[in-house]
């Protein structure tokens, strides 16, 4: 087998370690150990190709991120390792020549033949020894053979340097030597880490500087899964130095529960755990080379916890401590507070002072953090307010981190103690903190966050050296899980009273929400929450505001009425054709929304007492219906359609049930008296509703027939349905399609069935507990449902779905 097939694989090893590191053997008697390249970056050791390109091959990593222009400059440069059919232990290097470029060599026994493809273009005598210059797919390389060595390399300059090399009294790296003897198997891949961001920067195009050594070499044996791709090995440092992993040095590491309180919605995570909070303070003096001014209040953390971890959401970071048990916390929060607040009925404090956590950097950011809250057994501090909100609401609504699916395959395979534990997310990758090429920036934003879900590492520290493992998810074997996750909230200063509503994006495929506060005020939200734009009305909102196009561009306006006018507003907030229509009477039902045959060309029906006023989308009256008033209507009139009739139906307070056509002229006449209770359904080509003797009944609008059902209903019952599925609620028990679900018990508003995506679901709101439920049609709770909320709730969606809620003046804007 040809060795192209292999090592162009290899150089997925180059890139796939830049992306997400931040035995007893002795060396043979050979001098391929001491012919490797000064400053060497990665050099990987190998004894069997085969394996090499079993473990590397469909990659989906590698798939992703091969466009970068690093990733091509290896390749190039590593081209003509195409030529060579190696069959004993040989070296490939990575080094960095001149400021910052990417030099490939080749260390292997003295090779006679090669592949016909090379070419030689130049002869050249070195120090007594002949380097043949050559091309190879289009590349130029050079090989020389000495002391029974062969060297090949893309960079001349690294050649002549180890032909100068006299290796009687050469040492490469004496650390990597002693790691090599103990470690290097069939393949071994030693990266030499100087500095926890520059393998990630190397691959962006960078060449950060060697200074604050983060290591010296890690040995990873690399494998792969179904579903993952796993590094396990050492690290070697000098527990002596200004090396970050000396801080972990010794810790005898506990278990790490960080992932139950992180949001599984966040950016990058690190935990770092411990038995002894002395040996921790310890390694801390060691590192400063100083005694660490730690603050009581970070002391007393540290003495009564087990583990110290960062959170970084998308919008602020966190500090987290994991308390050991407690009966009583061992501090006061209310006297280190000047301030305290509830979220969620969490109690939030505001630090009297800030807390400075200089002293113990880098274990975790250097923060000056101002608010605190306790969540369960884990004590969070923060610079701002919502962070903390934010860790509240994933804790609350179960979509921490420990909820996933991917991560508990990942973790099965994981130590559950680790001194050091990191997890990168995707998110995190893709937005990387230094300016890059903008193509190289195109390819990162272009990775797929459903094939690749972080980068995980774990340390075990012993005495200098530690355990290794690297964790690469690129997909569960279990279901992929819907995620519920809050995306984003806004407090209003005002009391809002009507609302929340979904209300379509054209311009970024989201859903904005609307909402109007008691100064009347209508508000139009982000899917964050950020402000789009406010417009004062002058009277509340009836009904709900819907969404329509009259335009047919797929560009939505909102429509809705109030006591006064008719509103149709662009998604900036401005009025649209003739609108704001004025009634000549009070407006005293929701608005209709008819478009009978689906082409939007849409009817708006306006009830004023016991009129009824046909609009076009333009504003204008519609001068062919004509609607005899008689009797003030009850409910906003609905359309229905069966076989090629249509039908507008809405009760009356002479207990009569109306069915109208699209003239206004009566289609069906109904005898029977009807008091309804609730609004009107059509449901198996059958009028459906509850009446005041909380019976359910179905009018057959075709002949006006009145049939009573045996229906089991209350005073508390609710009824909902759409063309497809069927509700019936009494208080804690839903029948959905005949099939029973019971919640547990609470003090529960009126169930609401929605249909998204050809699929429906039943929403579902417990006021006492304030948990917001979402059902499908079978009649299963939606995973890591219930969210918090309360009062309001509307779902909707598209590729992505949502769900808004309330908490007294805030709305919650959740993706589900």
């Amino acid at each position: 087998m040809r060795f192209f097939l292999g090592m162009n694989r290899l150089l997925t090893l180059f890139f796939l370690l830049a992306v997400f590191i931040s035995c007893d053997n002795e060396v043979k008697d050979t001098a391929l150990v001491y012919n490797i390249p000064d400053h060497s970056k990665i050099v990987i050791a190998l004894s069997d190709i085969q394996e090499v390109t079993d473990l590397l091959e469909n990659n989906p990593v590698f798939d992703q991120l091969e466009s970068l222009s690093r990733v091509k400059e290896i390749k190039s440069a590593s081209s003509f390792l195409n030529t060579y059919d190696l069959k004993s232990e040989s070296f490939v290097t990575l080094s960095i020549e001149g400021k910052n470029q990417v030099a490939i060599t080749l260390l292997t026994e003295v090779h006679d033949s090669q592949s016909d493809s090379t070419t030689v273009v130049k002869r050249i005598e070195y120090n007594d020894v002949e380097i043949l210059e050559k091309t190879a797919d289009g590349n130029t390389y050079y090989s020389a053979n000495k002391n029974g060595s062969h060297m090949a390399s893309s960079s001349i300059l690294v050649l002549e340097s180890l032909i100068r090399r006299n290796l009687a009294d050469y040492v490469f790296d004496e650390s990597f030597v002693t790691l090599y003897e103990r470690t290097h198997d069939d393949i071994s891949v030693y990266v030499n880490a100087s500095d926890e961001q520059w393998l990630y920067q190397f691959l962006l195009g960078k060449n950060k500087t060697d200074a604050h050594n983060y290591g010296e070499w890690y040995q990873l044996e690399p494998s792969m899964t179904g579903n993952s791709i796993y590094m396990d090995g050492l690290i070697v440092y000098k527990d002596s130095l200004n090396q970050k992993h000396s801080l972990y040095n010794d810790l005898d590491a506990r278990e790490n529960q960080l992932d139950q309180v992180a949001p599984a919605t966040f950016r990058f995570l690190s935990s770092t755990t411990y038995s002894d909070p002395e040996q921790l303070i310890g390694n801390l003096l060691r590192y400063h080379n100083r005694k660490p001014v730690i603050p009581e209040l970070l002391k007393d953390l540290m003495v009564n916890s087990q583990e110290v971890s960062t959170i970084e959401l998308e919008n602020g970071t966190a500090v987290a401590f994991s308390l050991l048990p407690f009966e009583d916390l061992f501090v006061d929060l209310d006297s280190l507070s000047a301030a305290k607040s509830t979220y969620r009925d969490v109690a939030l404090y505001t630090l009297a002072a800030p807390l400075e956590s200089k002293s113990i950097a880098p274990l975790v950011p250097n923060l000056s953090v101002g608010y605190l809250t306790l969540v369960d057994r884990f004590l969070v501090l923060s610079a701002n307010q919502e962070t903390l909100e934010e860790i509240i609401a994933g804790y609350q609504n179960g979509t921490t981190l420990s909820s996933q699916n991917w991560w508990k395959e990942a973790r099965e395979k994981m130590s559950s103690s680790s001194s050091l534990l990191n997890v990168t997310s995707l998110e995190k990758f893709k937005n990387p903190f230094i300016s890059i090429d903008e193509k190289d920036d195109k390819v990162l934003k272009s990775m797929d966050d459903t094939t690749l879900k972080a980068m995980i590492s774990q340390y075990v520290h012993e005495d200098a050296y530690a355990f290794y493992r690297l964790e690469i998810p690129y997909g569960s074997t279990a279901a992929e899980q819907p995620l519920v996750a809050q995306i984003g909230s806004s407090k209003s200063e005002s009391s809002i009273i009507a609302g929340p509503f979904l209300f379509p994006n054209h311009l970024n495929n989201t859903y904005d929400v609307a909402i109007q506060t008691e100064d009347f005020k209508l508000t139009l939200l982000s899917e964050t929450g950020e402000v789009h734009w406010t417009k004062e009305l002058n009277a509340k909102i009836l009904g709900e505001i819907q969404s329509v196009d009259v335009y047919k561009n797929d560009r939505k306006q909102l429509l809705f009425a109030n006591q006064e006018k008719v509103y149709l507003l662009d998604r900036k907030g401005n009025d649209v054709d003739k609108f704001p229509f004025n009634p000549k009477k009070d407006i005293t039902q929701p608005l209709s929304v008819f478009d009978y045959d689906n082409n939007r060309n849409y009817r708006f029906v306006i009830t004023t007492g016991k009129d009824l006023t046909m609009l076009d989308s333009k504003g204008n009256k519609v001068s062919g219906f004509n609607y005899r008033p008689d009797g003030i209507i009850l409910n906003s009139p609905q359309h229905f359609r069966k076989g090629n009739k249509d039908y507008i139906a809405f009760t009356t307070d002479q207990k009569e049930l109306k069915l109208i056509n699209r003239t206004g002229e009566t289609r069906t006449s109904v005898k029977t008296k009807i008091e309804a209770k609730s609004d009107l359904y059509f449901y198996n080509n059958l009028i459906q509703f509850v009446n005041s003797e909380d019976k359910l009944l179905h009018v057959n609008p075709s002949t006006g027939k009145v049939t009573v059902t045996n229906t089991s209903l209350d005073t508390d019952s609710n009824i909902g349905f759409t063309s497809r599925s069927q509700l019936i609620q009494n208080k804690n028990v839903l029948q959905i399609n005949g099939t029973k679900s019971s919640l547990p018990y609470g003090t529960y508003l009126p169930a609401r069935l929605s249909r998204i995506n050809n699929k429906d679901y039943v929403t579902i709101i417990d006021n006492g507990e304030n948990k917001v439920y979402i059902l499908n049609d079978q009649g299963e709770t939606v995973p890591f449902l219930p969210v918090y909320g309360n009062t309001a709730a509307q779902i909707a969606g598209g590729k992505s779905r949502y769900l808004v809620t309330l908490d007294g003046n805030e709305v919650l804007i959740y993706k589900w």
